[in-house]
């Protein structure tokens, strides 16, 4: 049996006493960093072989797996905090199995994704992961064409070294009203949840260097679609005003929603 288990993703205490009896009963446990993992087993007192499973050896690695389950072996993988496959590994020896017809099962437990939005305050009534944000542009471009028009709450991993980076291309391609929310070191002591528009994150990011694990979640849009505005008029109001003072006089000549406007004014 393969043993799907969910790791804390701060607080060691929020190991699940199934997941702790799991660990305890396994044969085998291979781990994203076994220095992270060690830890934890030290922390609950579990002497079982901890066993090194990343994304760089998860291929020449699964064949073995795969033999050592067929012969009864308990095995049991986990990520460095939270949940396997999520951004982690073992969606490949997870397929394997299934292709194996090997059994297999997940220990639920802590997860930053569902954490962060309970946290977030935002609505949690529909909202879409997308991972880490995407670092090449054409990935950028195409996630941007998205982020406009959803609206569902959407969550991205993010790094403390990007995360100014990140907030300030987004910043450009989304309006003012919506929401950008930031959890910081989830379950840890310096649990920190940063609320605001992309002006107040502009400035904040400005000042301020934020450390540790970060969750980075963007409010959907409210489904208003951006009206066309030809070019040379949209020139021309932006050379003497801002977007935001176009779209006021906009709306007025041509009848039309100022939010409507102001996207399309900001829609380059």
């Amino acid at each position: 049996m393969l043993n799907l288990i969910c790791t804390p993703i701060g607080n060691l205490n929020d190991l699940s006493f199934r997941a702790k009896e799991v660990l305890s009963n396994s044969d085998e446990i291979y781990a994203e960093d076994t220095r992270v993992t060690r830890k934890l087993l030290d922390f609950y007192n579990i002497k079982k072989p901890c066993i090194s499973y990343h994304d760089h050896n998860e291929r020449g690695k699964t064949d073995k797996l795969i033999k050592k389950l067929k012969a009864g072996i308990a095995i049991s993988i986990v990520s460095d905090a939270g949940s396997p496959l999520i951004s982690d590994p073992g969606f490949y020896l997870l397929s394997r199995c299934i292709e194996e017809n090997i059994g297999y099962t997940v220990i639920p437990g802590p997860s930053s994704v569902t954490s962060a939005i309970v946290l977030s305050g935002l609505s949690a009534d529909s909202f879409i992961f997308l991972g880490f944000f995407p670092r090449k542009n054409k990935q950028k471009q195409s996630l941007i064409s998205r982020l406009k028009n959803e609206t569902s709450t959407m969550i991205f991993f993010e790094s403390t070294k990007r995360i100014k980076a990140t907030i300030n291309y987004i910043s450009d391609h989304i309006d003012q009203d919506r929401q950008i929310v930031i959890c910081r070191e989830i379950s840890k002591k310096y649990e920190e949840v940063l609320r605001g528009n992309k002006s107040f994150f502009k400035d904040y990011l400005n000042q301020k260097d934020l450390k540790g694990e970060i969750v980075l979640l963007i409010e959907g849009s409210s489904g208003e679609k951006t009206i066309h505005i030809d070019e040379g008029i949209k020139k021309s109001y932006l050379e003497k005003l801002s977007p935001k003072d176009a779209a006021k006089l906009l709306a007025l000549v041509l009848n039309k929603s100022k939010r409507e406007i102001y996207n399309s004014l900001i829609d380059s």
